[in-house]
């Protein structure tokens, strides 16, 4: 990629020193411009105004997940044609609002992602299986040791229910392959499934798993995929896994499931908002494992992401072929 004009770019977030995209686009003669640094290791939602004035004059701005792109903000923006978002995920994007001004919309499906996911949340499985949330560094510490009350569990001759299977499902799916667990998935979208998965209804997949794993999409208007008849539906001592998005769940009814012995343990990688407020009732439960937003969180997903981000705005800037574009025109 080569070009005489500097076009102006902004680079949100989570700008780091060795950064090698930074450097990158700077070589294929872009004006880069640095926005609001986020070296908190937790997402932190910036303000519209701070955004705006950032990316003033920007014909593509690369982000991550602590800003919402909203009309309003593609109003102030005329000369914006791209907006290059890091990860599969573009739901802090108004997607129809951008098709509408022509702006296009990137997203980051490559790399490794989808199989580190796969393996947190086999690990996240694993761990509540194991009771690793309860045979803690403070538990021994604080005089605890092994007792009648709780033992651990396994997955040999289990269920697995696997809600979304698109290639975060399918990593994962390939991962208990050979362990003797059964892979049950609900995905109207699914083709070709591997041998051993079996699709489901939802109603089924709940009834049946021993573990369901969520790996969907955010539904519209936010709202939940497991609401209180849902999780009643789930099998009598499952678990519950998400890595997808906090809002598939309803929080207080989840809660209230573990809290009636109905589900054995959940385990969450996702927060509304992030990140989560101290008193958040899931940090504190006892029968909940929780982790901060780190499923994909890896060195080499990292620097991945924001490398293909950085491609996806340069060619899309430039009139270039090769980008992942969420809202391209479909052929006819």
């Amino acid at each position: 990629m080569s070009s005489k004009r500097n076009e102006p770019v902004l680079i949100w977030e989570r700008v780091m020193p060795d950064d090698p995209s930074i450097p990158w686009l700077r070589e294929q003669g872009f004006d880069v411009r640095l926005g609001k640094p986020n070296h908190d290791p937790a997402y932190r939602r910036h303000l519209e105004a701070d955004f705006i004035a950032d990316a003033s004059g920007c014909e593509g701005v690369l982000i991550s997940g602590g800003i919402r792109i909203t009309p309003g903000v593609m109003d102030a923006l005329p000369g914006l044609k791209v907006i290059s978002k890091i990860g599969i995920g573009v739901d802090t994007v108004d997607v129809a609002a951008a098709t509408a001004r022509g702006i296009a919309v990137c997203n980051t499906p490559g790399g490794n992602d989808s199989v580190a996911v796969a393996e947190h949340a086999l690990a996240l499985l694993l761990a509540l299986r194991k009771q690793l949330h309860v045979w803690t560094r403070e538990y021994l510490q604080s005089g605890g040791w092994r007792n009648p009350q709780v033992f651990s569990g396994g997955l040999d001759g289990s269920t697995l229910g696997i809600a979304g299977f698109g290639r975060i499902g399918r990593a994962l799916a390939q991962r208990v392959a050979g362990w003797n667990v059964r892979v049950l998935v609900h995905d109207p979208l699914a083709r070709d499934l591997p041998p051993g998965v079996q699709a489901v209804d939802m109603d089924e997949l709940l009834a049946q798993s021993d573990a369901v794993s969520l790996h969907c999409p955010a539904l519209p208007g936010d709202r939940p995929l497991l609401d209180t008849a849902a999780l009643a539906r789930m099998k009598k001592g499952a678990v519950l896994i998400n890595t997808a998005r906090a809002t598939l769940v309803d929080a207080a009814a989840l809660i209230a499931a573990l809290d009636a012995g109905t589900l054995a343990g959940a385990a969450f990688d996702v927060f509304d908002p992030e990140p989560p407020a101290r008193d958040d009732p899931l940090l504190a439960h006892p029968r909940v494992l929780s982790t901060p937003h780190v499923a994909s969180w890896t060195w080499e997903g990292f620097f991945g992401r924001r490398q293909q981000a950085a491609e996806n705005l340069a060619r899309v800037v430039r009139g270039e072929p090769g980008a992942s574009i969420v809202n391209a025109p479909r052929p006819e």
